[in-house]
């Protein structure tokens, strides 16, 4: 849906993300005593179910959706790199990194390490954000707002002109074919996801936000990795990587450090607590 080289990480960030959605029914029995606000190590969580769900979800959904795209707009889904897609390794590596995603992610679930769960999607998401705005030369989000190659190398300066572009994009072919594609793969995602996590919280008698704060949480998460990632884009064009290289400390205070934006993720959802160290 969003071209080759963002869509694989989308494909972790999707395995992560319905194993993180599935938290409670992944903890399966625990054992010791809980304390307070963390939750005990977990043994013997069933994931197959889960895992099959995710992988058809891959099959049914996500991949078609996105060889769809890379099939009608080869140009636009490799960045304007190239003139045609190889489908069957794009497809494999997608449900390979969608497996991935998920076990990783299930694995941290079942250890009782849920920052580090709810880490992995946000990671996933940030390398999306920094693919589509910086790309790998600084010219990311021209090539994404470009229909093909001749479209990209004649990009147009200036605000008036770059808005002109961007309208022209919305209105096209390509960007019709995105806004379809992609509502259909946000949208199952979104269902697929709630209706887990839904269901893990009435399972565990746990208290958690309904289907529309959920979302919201969702969606100040995204709104937050794409500002992160015009940030790293901006420093990289000032003083090149080494800027985006000093970021790391600061990103992992603020998303991955006990009581970092992860650890607001995990409790405002209601996802089970960490184990005690």
């Amino acid at each position: 849906m969003l071209g080759v080289h963002v869509d694989l990480p989308w494909a972790y960030a999707v395995g992560a993300g319905i194993a993180l959605a599935a938290a409670h029914q992944l903890r399966g029995e625990v054992v010791g005593d809980a304390v307070v606000g963390r939750a005990a190590r977990g043994v013997g969580a069933k994931a197959g179910r889960h895992f099959v769900l995710a992988m058809a979800f891959g099959v049914f959904v996500f991949v078609p959706m996105s060889l769809w795209v890379a099939y009608r707009f080869p140009e636009w889904a490799t960045m304007q790199r190239a003139d045609e897609v190889d489908l069957v390794r794009v497809g494999a590596a997608e449900l390979g990194l969608i497996a991935a995603g998920f076990v990783v992610t299930r694995w941290l679930v079942v250890g009782g390490r849920m920052r580090w769960a709810a880490v992995q999607p946000i990671t996933a998401s940030l390398a999306m954000a920094v693919l589509m705005i910086h790309g790998w030369d600084g010219d990311g989000w021209r090539r994404m707002l470009s229909t093909g190659r001749t479209d990209y190398e004649t990009f147009p300066q200036g605000v008036e002109a770059v808005a002109a572009q961007v309208v022209g994009f919305v209105g096209s072919e390509l960007g019709v074919t995105l806004m379809v594609s992609g509502a259909v793969t946000v949208g199952a995602l979104g269902v697929v996801m709630g209706v887990l996590h839904q269901f893990g919280l009435t399972d565990a008698g746990a208290d958690g936000p309904g289907l529309i704060r959920a979302g919201i949480i969702g969606g100040i998460t995204v709104g937050g990795v794409m500002a992160v990632g015009g940030v790293i884009s901006l420093l990289t064009w000032g003083v090149g990587w080494v800027g985006a290289i000093g970021m790391v400390p600061l990103l992992w205070l603020a998303v991955a450090a006990k009581g970092s934006y992860a650890s607001l993720v995990v409790n405002d959802l209601g996802l089970p607590g960490e184990r005690e160290e």
